[in-house]
């Protein structure tokens, strides 16, 4: 299923925001996108991401085998960012829009 445009002033309850966060990390294994959102400072701001195994880097971080599972923030999705060429993340529900987009350089999957 491809993820549509979500209309900013459409309403989401929490179980879809789940949805749509797991159907966007599906999407984005695969596949570049252009992910438009709102910043919690309010600032809107667009950008080219993925969790593509192949662009982006693998986590580097080791955890101690003594340190306790940390718990997953499932309101925020980290991604590769394909053009500042780091980590960055944001709130799944303050996402506008998402589209497929192809990058000179990259492969989309799909």
């Amino acid at each position: 299923m491809t993820i549509e445009d979500i209309a900013p002033n459409e309403a989401i309850e929490v179980k879809d925001d789940e949805f749509v966060r797991s159907d966007l990390q599906t999407q984005l294994r695969d596949e570049i996108l252009e992910v438009t959102f709102t910043k919690v400072n309010g600032d809107k701001r667009v950008m080219n991401c993925t969790l593509i195994e192949d662009v982006a880097p693998k986590n580097t971080t080791e955890q101690k085998e003594d340190a306790p599972q940390r718990k997953v923030n499932e309101d925020i999705l980290s991604v590769w960012d394909v053009d500042a060429k780091g980590w960055r993340s944001f709130r799944v529900k303050n996402v506008t829009r998402v589209r497929q987009h192809v990058m000179a350089g990259y492969n989309n999957v799909s």
